[in-house]
């Protein structure tokens, strides 16, 4: 936790009308840094800021010898040097995402490549992922698959069998690698895929770079192939809109939201649908997308959010505001998350007088008379931003580690103060 003072979220009083530029999708944004590094040609990126999540993504890139040259938004890279022969060490920081992509890519690699990072990401569990780079041949060490992780290549196999329960984001990792594979890569998919949404928006990112995947069930094959350079204009991320579509829906307000789409292949776009659900208006605008609240929100009962996860808890924020309980589940991957992303929320509203009752892979929350809190965040940039929106209809509350928030979305305070104009 960094060494800074509460800061006090005040309640929103009366409706609001709001513009909004979301910054460039996070998951979008990774995947294509990833897809540029191991182009052939030049790419530039536009819309990424300064996020913690992009900067470790960038920095680790620079140690592999890509050129990365930023302007504003803008992302210049150059992957013809690419270094696959020396020892590198990276720190990853706290971003899960960059590290699990960046595993798969050190299998392309002579040179050993060693990963560490925050105290948070070395928690998280990647042994099925490590598990698929030994099939392939390479040589791994790790802390029972968590950080500290060094990886040996090269790759020399073009077959594996890959648990994906955790996290999809093995997947992906290995599917954004495998085109240079020698020999392409054959993946067996052995249980449940989790947050299956996240891998499409994987095989649409490879498509737009000229890559193609062949999917037959459980088995997924990519033939060796070459990544174009592209200019790349990533969209807002959908993510983030939650939190701005349940601000609208929370005080009968209107919020725009200018550079996403319906028709966008990130998953949690379908938070949209839950508003709708309790009661607010969605529509395209213009080529953005604009959220209406509703004088009365209505009930949801019990709803499924396996495909959205990270959305999972806007609407735990949301539902101590809702006619009846809320019944939420398909959560068992946020036990492994930046933190227990079930039993701290449910920690946090207790504060604030709320019934939460937690299970292996859900939570309930029952409606009551909220009271002011001073939430902890527990190191995770998806708790401040939540606990936020559930703080503008308790007057009073406070978010201790507020910058957190910089690991996904930057100007989210300034964002979210616009509320208040």
């Amino acid at each position: 936790m960094r060494n800074e003072d509460p800061r006090e979220v005040r309640a929103i009083e009366r409706p609001f009308d709001l513009k909004l530029c979301l910054p460039g999708s996070k998951s979008v944004g990774l995947r294509q840094l990833a897809i540029s590094a191991l182009a052939h040609d030049s790419s530039a990126i536009q819309n990424l800021d300064r996020s913690s999540d992009i900067n470790a993504m960038t920095n680790a890139l620079g140690q592999f010898g890509v050129e990365i040259q930023r302007i504003g938004n803008r992302l210049n890279i150059d992957p013809t040097k690419f270094n696959f022969t020396s020892d590198v060490h990276l720190d990853l920081d706290m971003s899960g995402v960059s590290l699990r992509l960046l595993l798969a890519v050190s299998a392309l690699r002579t040179g050993s490549t060693t990963f560490d990072g925050h105290a948070s990401l070395r928690a998280r569990p990647n042994q099925h992922l490590l598990e698929a780079l030994k099939q392939l041949g390479c040589t791994v060490q790790s802390n029972d698959g968590r950080l500290p992780i060094a990886v040996s290549g090269p790759a020399t196999g073009n077959s594996v069998r890959l648990q994906t329960s955790v996290t999809s984001q093995y997947l992906t990792a290995l599917l954004l690698a495998s085109p240079v594979f020698t020999q392409g890569l054959r993946v067996e998919l052995v249980d449940t895929l989790t947050s299956a949404p996240y891998v499409e928006l994987t095989l649409n990112e490879m498509a737009r770079r000229g890559v193609s995947v062949q999917r037959d069930g459980n088995i997924l094959k990519v033939k060796p192939q070459t990544y174009r350079g592209s200019n790349v204009d990533v969209e807002g991320d959908a993510t983030a809109s939650t939190y701005f579509a349940a601000l609208a829906t929370l005080h009968q307000s209107t919020v725009h939201l200018d550079n996403l789409a319906l028709n966008t292949t990130q998953g949690d776009i379908e938070f949209l649908n839950v508003c709708e659900r309790l009661g607010a208006t969605v529509g395209r605008d213009h080529g953005g997308i604009t959220i209406s609240g509703p004088t009365q929100l209505n009930s949801l009962g019990e709803i499924c959010m396996v495909d959205m996860p990270d959305a999972a808890l806007t609407l735990m924020a949301m539902a101590p505001y809702l006619p009846d309980k809320t019944h939420i589940t398909g959560l068992a991957t946020l036990r492994h998350k930046e933190c227990d992303r079930i039993s701290c929320p449910a920690q946090e509203l207790r504060k604030a007088g709320i019934t939460a009752e937690e299970g292996p892979d859900y939570i309930t929350i029952v409606p009551g008379n909220t009271h002011p809190a001073t939430f902890d965040t527990h190191d995770d940039h998806r708790m401040a931003m939540s606990l936020a929106i559930f703080a503008t209809r308790t007057p009073g509350c406070s978010i201790r580690d507020p910058s957190c928030v910089e690991k996904t979305y930057t100007n989210f305070w300034a964002d979210l103060d616009r509320a208040y104009q």
